[in-house]
């Protein structure tokens, strides 16, 4: 059994071509790039460790910083500072695209579409934007999946990235339907013809995603029309926002070779102070040594060394730990010297780093999406036991789910005369025949037969397909009954791990006996939708998953990730 890496971002040279034609700018000039080629572009900003250039209407060219001389640092930084930084409020928008956006965004919630306060939110740093044409078919079903990751993104990245959809009329005028349970930005459809920038992305007979900047140039995008892309242009952006992020450790050595360039030409007539490229301590491992909070005064050397560190009392952590937090700090290597008329001089920063309170879904959801999550542990088969029927017909459905990711829940009844209580469902949702011996007692072989209330059931394998496990295969309909799946896995030593599921309807997830998801409620299975910490012994690991369906599908999607390094 092997690791599978996620797809890295590649330190060669990115292009991106989504089709269409458009003119290049006027602001156009020859750049080499990462293999000692040239190509044309128009300078567009400094991306966290990247330099993006617009090659065309619909196309982009975006090179790591360090694959420009310094000399050409200098060109582009020149040829970008007049470019408006983010406002801080979208309604003021200075980027062409999230300006165009200002005035035409309508929210759907439930069918109902209602305005937009753009005063209320930051200009986002980048866009996601859906292009929706006026014969795609199935499109209920990319928004359906994309949507925990839009979310997820918004709680991780919160104000940087919004999500905006530009869907086409139908033929009787009205705006395409989007999914019920989710609130969505819609460009308002009788106001799209004044759009100068997104209308360059048409649509054809796919929804086509783009993660683009607030200026509307491209830097990664597909189109879709299935889950499996989904699940691409999800894994595509989460390494991509992650490679952006000033936060990402990996990119500091990018981003101090054009600071390092541009800087003295910045302030060749006043001073910058030290810069810190990025943070140096990893807040988990602070947060269980008992540190609360670190401020420090840090004297930094001409050549960019850490001269010395002065903890202030207003520091929060134990006794024991000031010395080695302070020699951190000092060996760090992720400072900039201070700059004073063109010149690198000794200066000072402030350190100050608060901990956080612990935010387990949080963090889970910054794993998935920050990077800490990078490498695939595949789940090639699974046994199935179904179906175990429960005369209960009243279930939990969704109502809405809220902008913070809470879920609303109602009831709903199919109607039999058998109907009996709510509670009863509960019951057999939370009773198994394993209940005594334990979740960690079941280890099946294809074949073994289990009698479960008077039914006698058998194990079977199954394949996953792309992470998919369908109970109803071919029985057409099966509803009203709860299934489980095991699986089998291995991993070369101790790890932190993350399982990333949806659930068609309620879950619960058992790894090695222990349980650590349990979901009640009636949903579609959505791609990660729910990403669950876990922690991996070395060698082999068991999930057990049971599944309870009320009506209609019945299926579970997962995969399963572990850290990276």
């Amino acid at each position: 059994m092997s690791l599978i890496p996620r797809s890295l971002l590649p330190v060669a040279v990115c292009l991106l071509t989504l089709g269409g034609a458009g003119g290049v700018a006027a602001a156009t000039a020859e750049w080499k790039d990462t293999k000692g080629g040239t190509f044309r572009g128009e300078p567009v900003e400094a991306l966290g460790p990247l330099a993006v250039f617009r090659t065309g209407g619909t196309t982009s060219k975006f090179l790591p910083m360090r694959a420009l001389s310094p000399e050409d640092c200098v060109r582009f930084y020149t040829a970008t500072a007049g470019r408006p930084p983010r406002a801080e409020r979208w309604s003021e928008a200075r980027g062409e695209a999230t300006r165009e956006l200002v005035g035409r965004l309508v929210r759907t919630d439930n069918r109902q579409a209602g305005p937009v306060d753009l005063s209320a939110l930051p200009e986002p740093e980048l866009l996601i934007a859906l292009f929706v044409g006026p014969r795609t078919q199935g499109s209920w079903q990319v928004f359906d999946n994309l949507a925990p990751f839009v979310a997820r993104v918004q709680r991780v990245f919160p104000g940087r990235v919004a999500t905006v959809v530009v869907s086409s009329r139908t033929a009787n005028g009205e705006t395409r339907t989007l999914p019920v349970g989710r609130a969505w930005y819609v460009v308002d459809p009788k106001k799209q013809l004044d759009l100068k920038v997104l209308t360059r992305f048409g649509a054809g007979e796919e929804v086509v995603m783009i993660l683009m900047t607030r200026d509307g140039v491209p830097l990664f995008g597909t189109a879709a029309s299935s889950v499996v892309d989904v699940m691409k242009f999800v894994d595509g952006a989460s390494d991509l926002l992650w490679h952006l992020n000033p936060a990402n450790p990996r990119n500091a050595q990018d981003r101090a070779h054009y600071l390092r360039a541009v800087r003295p030409v910045q302030f060749a007539a006043g001073r910058s102070e030290s810069v810190l490229l990025t943070e140096p301590f990893r807040v988990e491992a602070l947060r269980q040594r008992g540190v609360e909070r670190v401020d420090a005064t840090i004297d930094v050397a001409a050549d960019g060394s850490v001269a010395q560190v002065t903890l202030l009392p207003t520091s929060i952590l134990p006794s024991p730990l000031v010395a080695p937090i302070g020699e951190a700090l000092r060996r760090s290597g992720f400072f900039l010297p201070a700059i004073e008329n063109g010149t690198a001089v000794a200066g000072r920063y402030d350190y100050a780093l608060k901990i956080p309170a612990i935010d387990a879904q949080l963090a889970a959801d910054g794993a998935w999406v920050k990077g800490e999550a990078r490498m695939d542990v595949p789940l090639s088969s699974w046994l199935v036991l179904k179906p175990v029927h429960v005369p209960e017909q009243v279930f939990s459905t969704v109502d809405r789910v809220g902008e913070d990711g809470t879920v609303m829940l109602k009831a709903v009844t199919a109607g039999s005369s058998n109907t009996v209580s709510t509670a009863s469902q509960m019951n057999a949702f939370n009773t198994d025949w394993f209940t005594e011996a334990g979740a960690a007692s079941v280890r099946p072989l294809a074949g073994d037969k289990q009698e479960i209330d008077g039914t006698k059931l058998v194990w079977k394998k199954v394949t996953p397909d792309r992470g998919l496990v369908d109970f109803l295969g071919n029985a057409g309909k099966l509803d009203f009954c709860i299934g489980y799946a095991w699986t089998e896995f291995e991993v070369p030593e101790d790890t932190d791990g993350w399982l990333g599921i949806g659930s068609d309807d309620g879950l619960k997830v058992w790894l090695n006996g222990e349980l650590v998801n349990d979901k009640w409620q009636r949903r579609t299975s959505r791609l990660d939708d729910d990403v669950v910490p876990l922690r991996l012994r070395k060698g082999k690991n068991q999930f057990l998953i049971k599944i309870q369906n009320a009506m209609g599908l019945w299926s579970f999607t997962c995969r399963l990730r572990v850290r990276g390094k």
